[in-house]
């Protein structure tokens, strides 16, 4: 018999031994062990770990950074040369992005604009700057998102931002004023402080930012002092000139609603209208023992105290006597009552008085501003009460800011006109 045929016999009497007298367990865990060996690739001085899951022919690689942290990923390759290159690759770009600051996984801008406007609409109806943020979440679904919305946050580039301005310009048919870009970059600003916040984006990445340069804005519709006392003469005219009882009464309210505006600076709108009786108290100097009207208001800029000039306290008493909350201010003050201000004898509550203030305008021929060209509004008191204000050199900038719950820089922006004005004694 030639040797091939002995060894085929021999290999087959071996097959046939009895089972007591298989491979002894120590070295099948031997056996085990040198095939998970062959499973698992170690590379960069055990940095980088590829190794086949005992469910996939699939490559995975695992790694460290700087944090210490295991990442795993798949290569997507079941040949193992390959394997070995992605995965080399992979560890490199994750410890550049590292050293970089740039976040491990790419978000894209829409993802983050729309968690920002999730976080503003929370601020909106706790009363936190309700019309800023409705203003940048308007900037956000109309602008930003529309172009910005597909790509990451670290592929904008400078390019890319010039590109959406010139979109943006073509889509709004004009060169934006400077306080409209101002809105859309604190909006777009909002949105790269979210990623920043949540780690989607490192501190130390610069994203280039949208421009605040534009068109100067042309100046605000506004009254002289000559114009304010003839429109103040005017109003208990015109309340009694309505032929309805509730008319009337709808006029008694704008009158002391505009008597309000003009003493206190407030804003008109929800900071004024959500105004109540116990939101309202005096307050007296220790050292004078002169009492002031203290009022709290809520609204853009969140909460603060203002003081109201002391004639507004004819427009308050006037206001309880209707409501029957007092039978004069103190009696008011003292009861604390929950009611608004700002309301009708019967209870109701108008949520804006935009509609009379622009009837009373136009009775009293006053709709428009003959310096601007532009039609007055609600707003134009307030503008007054800033102008007057600074005119009057009793008060400074900063302590206007706090009052009318603005910035310094906001007032120097829209008044700097002034300040030569202001100091034209001390000039001349």
């Amino acid at each position: 018999m030639k040797q091939t045929q002995i060894g085929f016999l021999q290999l087959a009497h071996r097959l046939q031994k009895p089972t007591d007298q298989i491979t002894p367990e120590p070295l099948i865990k031997k056996l085990h062990i040198t095939a998970r060996k062959e499973t698992t690739h170690h590379m960069r001085d055990g940095e980088v770990v590829l190794y086949l899951r005992p469910d996939s022919k699939v490559w995975q690689v695992r790694y460290k950074l700087f944090d210490r942290k295991w990442r795993c990923v798949s290569t997507r390759h079941r040949q193992l040369e390959w394997a070995k290159k992605v995965a080399v690759e992979m560890y490199d770009r994750a410890r550049f992005r590292e050293e970089e600051g740039l976040p491990q996984k790419s978000v894209r801008f829409a993802t983050l604009a729309n968690e920002c406007i999730r976080v503003l609409k929370v601020e909106i109806e706790r009363g936190i700057r309700a019309n800023t943020n409705m203003d940048y979440i308007r900037a956000m679904n109309n602008y930003l998102i529309p172009f910005f919305g597909k790509m990451n946050l670290t592929n904008i580039t400078p390019q890319k931002v010039a590109e959406y301005e010139a979109w943006r310009n073509l889509k709004m048919k004009r060169i934006p004023i400077s306080s409209t870009l101002a809105n859309h970059s604190s909006a777009y600003n909002r949105i790269i402080d979210l990623a920043i916040q949540q780690g989607w984006l490192s501190d130390k990445v610069g994203i280039p930012r949208l421009s605040r340069k534009g068109k100067k804005g042309s100046p605000r519709p506004a009254f002289t002092q000559d114009e304010l006392t003839k429109l103040l003469d005017y109003m208990p005219k015109w309340c009694l000139m309505a032929e309805r009882k509730n008319h009337i009464e709808m006029r008694q309210l704008l009158r002391d609603y505009v008597e309000l505006l003009l003493t206190t600076g407030m804003r008109s709108g929800r900071e004024s209208m959500n105004m109540k009786w116990k939101h309202i108290e005096w307050y007296s100097d220790g050292k004078t023992d002169v009492r002031y009207l203290r009022i709290w208001v809520s609204g853009k800029t969140g909460g603060r105290w203002l003081i109201a000039k002391h004639r507004a306290a004819e427009a308050l008493t006037r206001l309880a006597q209707r409501q029957r909350v007092g039978a004069n201010l103190d009696e008011a003050i003292e009861a604390k009552s929950d009611s608004y201000v700002f309301s009708l004898s019967t209870g109701q509550h108008p949520t804006s008085m935009h509609t009379s203030f622009e009837l009373l305008l136009k009775d009293s021929a006053m709709r428009v501003d003959p310096i601007t060209g532009k039609n007055r509004s609600l707003y134009s008191l307030r503008h007054c009460y800033a102008t007057l204000a600074l005119m009057d050199g009793q008060m400074d900038m900063h302590t206007v800011a706090k009052q009318m719950g603005t910035s310094v820089g906001m007032l120097e922006k829209h008044y700097s006109k002034l300040t030569a004005t202001m100091a034209a004694e001390q000039l001349a």
